[in-house]
C-alpha cells in the first residue's frame, strides 16, 4: 500500500479584467482510501492574481525539476499543509478538485476565474498521477464553487503550463 507523500500544483489565473480573486482556494484529493483539502496560500504573496501562474510544492516531491521554482503554501500551526501527514491511499484517489471559498451573499463573492490547472500527486518513487484542467471556467457563488479535474497521462501535460 502506498501513500500520498506530496503534490505540485500549477495554477493559471485568467486574463480577464476582473479574473483574480482574493478569496481563498483549495485543493482537494478524494477516494475510497481517505481525503484531504490543502489551502493554497502563501503568506507575503498576491496568489490568485489576473494573469498569474503560480506553482506550489505540498510535501515530499521527489522530482526536483517538477518543484523548481515553487512556493510553498503558508503553514499553520506546525506542518498541517503535507499531504503525508494524513495516509490517503494514493492508489484509491479517484477525484480531484479545485474549490474556492467564498461569504454566504452574493456581495461577499470574490468570483475567479481558473484559466488552467495542472496537479502532480506523488507517491512512494517511482508513482505519480496527473490531473488536468485547460478549459477556462469561473468559480463563485453565481457559477459554482469547484470544478473537478479529470486525471491524464503524466507525459500529456502540456508545456504551456510549466513555468
Amino acid at each position: 500500500m502506498s501513500y500520498l507523500r506530496g503534490m505540485v500544483v500549477q495554477l493559471n489565473t485568467g486574463l480577464g479584467r476582473h479574473s483574480g480573486t482574493d478569496d481563498p482556494i483549495y485543493v482537494g484529493v478524494d477516494g475510497t482510501g481517505g481525503g484531504r483539502e490543502f489551502p493554497l496560500d502563501v503568506r507575503g504573496f498576491d496568489d490568485f492574481e489576473r494573469r498569474s501562474r503560480v506553482k506550489y510544492c505540498l510535501g515530499e516531491v521527489w522530482e526536483s525539476d517538477a518543484a523548481a521554482g515553487a512556493k510553498s503554501p503558508s503553514k499553520s500551526r506546525g506542518d498541517w499543509n503535507d499531504p503525508a501527514l494524513f495516509y490517503i491511499e494514493f492508489e484509491k484517489i479517484d477525484r480531484l478538485y479545485l474549490r474556492k471559498h467564498a461569504g454566504r451573499r452574493r456581495a461577499d463573492d470574490d468570483a475567479y476565474e481558473l484559466d488552467e490547472v495542472e496537479v502532480t500527486l506523488y507517491g512512494e518513487p517511482p508513482k505519480k498521477r496527473a490531473f488536468r484542467c485547460g478549459t477556462a471556467i469561473w468559480l463563485g457563488i453565481e457559477y459554482g464553487m469547484q470544478v473537478w479535474i479529470p486525471e491524464v497521462e503524466p507525459g500529456a501535460l502540456t508545456p504551456s503550463l510549466r513555468t
